[in-house]
Order: C-alpha cells, then structure tokens, then sequence
C-alpha cells in the first residue's frame, strides 16, 4: 500500500518527519513537498501536480492524506483523478469553499504578504495552529518551526492564497465517495471549526472521525500517538 502525505500552508512536508515513525512501517510513505511552488494559482493545478508526482514516482494508487490546505488538494485529487485513490484523510481540513468572510482574510493575507516578508507573516501565522497549552508548552518548537518555514518563498504562500481563495466546494464529491474517508477535527481549531467538520462527517458513504479535545490545527504534533493509532486503524481497514 501507498500512502501520501501532504503538508498544509504556511508549512512544508517536514511536519510528517516526526509522524511517519509512528505509522505502519510496512506501508510506503510519499510526502510531496508543494511549499515552493509559485506557479499554482488554484487548487485544480495543485491537484495536477500531485498526478505528475504520483506519475514520478511509480504511484499507481494511494491513499492521500491532507493537513489543511494539503486536505483542499486532496479531495481535489478524488475529483480529478479518483480511480488513482483508495483513501482520503481529511487531517483539520474541510470540503468546503471559503465563505464570504474567510475570503475577506484571504485578501488580508494577500495584502500583508505584498507589503511584508515571509519571515514576519509566519511569525504572526504558524502558532495560531495550536492551542495555548500546546503553545505555553513547546515554545522551542514553534520557534524552530517558525524559522524553517520562514525559508518559504513569499510568491509561493501568495499563489496559495489565492488557490484557497478560490476553491470551489466539494461536498458533491465527499458524497460520492466509494472509498473510506477519515476527518482529524481539533476542538481548539480556529481555521476549520469542530462544528463545520462535524458537519461534513455525514456526507461520506464510509466516515471515519476522531474528534480531539485538547488539540488545534496540528494533531500530528499536538497529539502524534492518538492520531497515528486512529490512522493505523484507518490504513488496516483499506488494505
């Protein structure tokens, strides 16, 4: 079995690092690395270039798992080219487009990314994915994390942006899903709320949900061992 990962926004593919340990070794891991990509303006050139990186490496099928933004390729990826996915992780991500608000921090984003580096948004941005006992707990981390992310290239969060942005909505697609879907939903997350995702739990033909209590927007740090075991449970079913 295949299995990709693939890293949200405002991140890059070294998130899995410490995640991937946890998993089913027998299982082959990808984790495509989209963080530098300036020439993807929406969320279908994303999901094509995921299809070029499956064809890269051999990939005939896998399950796809997406943190956030990673989630919006994903389900894209399903829609585009389903025969190729056996599974799809949804880890604090939704199937749902922005609404008219969100679209409004997008554009926010748009405009501070314009007038400021990489280095000052992603110190604003990255220690909102956690909840304040996680962030009080590993300032080191974070602080680590902030500075290998401010490598990131400020045209590429920029396009990203506007591929959210953009995106349309595919509870169409979630519903016409053969295949298992898992949703990781964080109570603490401020970027997709426990109560929008729980809403979206019905939809697919097989869901599977862990809702974590203590958790943000980054389960696979905040909480690795209860999201590896839901995962690993999650893999043993498909294969």
């Amino acid at each position: 079995m295949n299995v990709v990962l693939l890293h949200g926004f405002g991140e890059n593919a070294s998130i899995w690092d410490d995640f991937i340990p946890l998993l089913n070794p027998k299982i082959k891991y990808f984790t495509p690395d989209f963080s530098k990509k300036k020439d993807c303006f929406s969320i279908p050139e994303y999901a094509e270039w995921l299809h070029k990186e499956f064809d890269k490496n051999g990939i005939k099928e896998a399950v796809v798992i997406g943190h956030s933004m990673g989630g919006y390729i994903a389900i894209e990826a399903c829609h585009q080219f389903p025969d190729k996915i056996t599974g799809l992780g949804m880890f604090h991500s939704t199937a749902a487009a922005d609404s008219e608000e969100k679209k409004d921090a997008r554009d926010k984003t748009i405009q501070f990314l314009i007038k400021h580096d990489t280095e000052m948004f992603i110190r604003h941005f990255y220690p909102n994915m956690f909840s304040e006992a996680y962030k009080s707990a590993h300032k080191e981390l974070i602080n680590n994390n902030i500075k290998l992310f401010s490598n990131i290239p400020n045209e590429a969060l920029l396009a990203a942006t506007i591929a959210m942005k953009g995106r349309r909505n595919h509870f169409d697609t979630l519903q016409s899903l053969a295949i298992p879907v898992f949703q990781i939903i964080g109570v603490f997350d401020t970027f997709v709320t426990y109560q929008d995702a729980l809403t979206q739990s019905v939809l697919p033909k097989k869901p599977n949900v862990l809702l974590l209590d203590d958790v943000a927007h980054a389960g696979m740090l905040e909480s690795p061992k209860m999201c590896a075991d839901f995962i690993n449970n999650f893999l043993e079913k498909i294969a």
